[in-house]
């Protein structure tokens, strides 16, 4: 079904309805191909601005003031973490990365799970990984609700007559350079350089009352680019404040680096101290694709300067094997790390309670979510063998009177094919 709805969109140049298929994006590497029977359940015909013809992608576009800008729908980006899990699945085989959302946790049961204040379908009852690295559908929730916080933070200090700036922290790096020793060398050096007597003048100079440290990475023609992108919270009126603590930081930071064995960054690229127009517009973009805690959820057209995110896509749309090497090269190397850093004392100082693990954060259900629906064993592995995950929550909260119909026809799909 997902093959002719693109071939169809091809042959005619026009875009298919959105219920082309069960994921919604990528139509060639997506989901398999749906028995006969099960076309009632797809999602009704909606007006399709675009559609890239050939990975059969459906987003849409808005127009606004500035232009025009195309999203996915929030059905559409959670059928595309499901799919670039699956990508996860055949890197990293029988790890808990693999285990994550697909087995049952203490052999319990399957259940759908909806929240009454947003109307949003998730799983209860599945192994959850925690990575905020390596899985795509645990990322989003862990990034989703630091992004919350930060977004009490700031508010916070905007409230207390706090200015916030925006820092972000490189180093030179090389295509032969290896990824786990840059990261060692980058926490050494910050440690070096919050440690001395110079950095607690900066502080004392700026009013600065604390730090949240953000660990980044993209992938480029220079091999991988690690950095650290850093909000400023200081007691200062000083309008030109930003241009200051760019001015004070960057020697420091240059002398750190090369205390910690890196090469010694350019003076006028090492650091750069954005503005709280800046560091604002950081912070309120979490929700989309541009934000301090979801960089690694960034897309890239080109082939420089792509997020990991984006070599899952590159695996998953063109089979790409180097991709796959080096999304598994960086999950690797970015395991155990932690992502985001609030220095001492800050949260107690804006209100905020105390800062859960990434585990915990992707643990957290609804308070108000209620059970929908019980899937048997059965009907879970007709779920995983069609990889049907995405399109049965998108049938939960639009139709869920269906869900039973809806799992026995997967169920038979997959026993189907075992008997083959």
């Amino acid at each position: 079904m997902f093959e002719q709805s693109t071939n169809q969109a091809k042959n005619q140049r026009e875009a298919p309805s959105a219920g082309a298929g069960f994921l919604g994006i990528d139509t060639r590497t997506a989901a398999r191909p749906a028995s006969r029977g099960l076309e009632r359940f797809t999602a009704p015909t909606v007006l399709i601005q675009n559609i890239d013809l050939e990975t059969g992608e459906i987003s849409t576009t808005v127009s606004t003031p500035k232009g025009e800008k195309q999203y996915k729908t929030p059905q559409q980006a959670r059928a595309e973490r499901f799919a670039l899990k699956s990508v996860v699945n055949q890197i990293f085989p029988n790890s808990r990365f693999s285990k994550c959302c697909r087995c049952r946790r203490d052999r319990g049961g399957v259940t759908i799970q909806k929240s009454k204040k947003h109307g949003k379908a998730h799983y209860g009852g599945l192994v959850i990984c925690g990575s905020v690295w390596a899985c795509p559908v645990c990322a989003a929730k862990i990034a989703e609700r630091r992004r919350s916080e930060l977004v009490a933070a700031t508010s916070a200090a905007q409230m207390m007559g706090l200015q916030v700036a925006l820092a972000t922290f490189t180093v030179p790096h090389g295509l032969g350079d290896d990824i786990n020793v840059i990261l060692d060398q980058m926490m050494s050096a910050w440690r070096f350089m919050t440690k001395q007597k110079s950095y607690k003048k900066f502080r004392d100079i700026l009013g600065l009352v604390g730090t949240v440290r953000a660990l980044e990475t993209t992938h480029g023609l220079n091999g991988f680019h690690p950095h650290f992108h850093v909000l400023l919270f200081c007691k200062s009126d000083n309008p030109g404040f930003a241009a200051a603590a760019e001015w004070l930081l960057r020697p420091l930071w240059l002398h750190a680096c090369v205390k910690s064995g890196l090469p010694e960054p350019s003076f006028d690229r090492g650091v750069k101290v954005d503005d709280g127009s800046r560091a604002a517009q950081y912070v309120s973009k979490w929700g989309l694709e541009d934000e301090i805690t979801k960089g690694h959820f960034k897309t890239s057209k080109g082939i420089n300067g792509r997020s990991p995110w984006d070599l899952l896509r590159s695996v998953l749309v063109d089979d790409c094997d180097k991709s796959r090497r080096l999304f598994a090269v960086y999950a690797q190397a970015f395991k155990g790390r932690r992502q985001l850093y609030w220095s001492n004392g800050l949260r107690d100082l804006l209100g905020l309670n105390k800062e859960a693990t990434d585990e915990e954060l992707a643990e957290i259900q609804e308070d108000d979510a209620f059970e929908l629906a019980s899937i048997s064993i059965e009907e879970w592995r007709g779920v995983l063998f069609t990889r049907s995950e995405a399109a049965l929550l998108d049938l939960a909260e639009r139709e869920p009177v269906k869900i039973p119909e809806f799992l026995a026809a997967l169920a038979a799909v997959s026993q189907h094919a075992v008997k083959r």
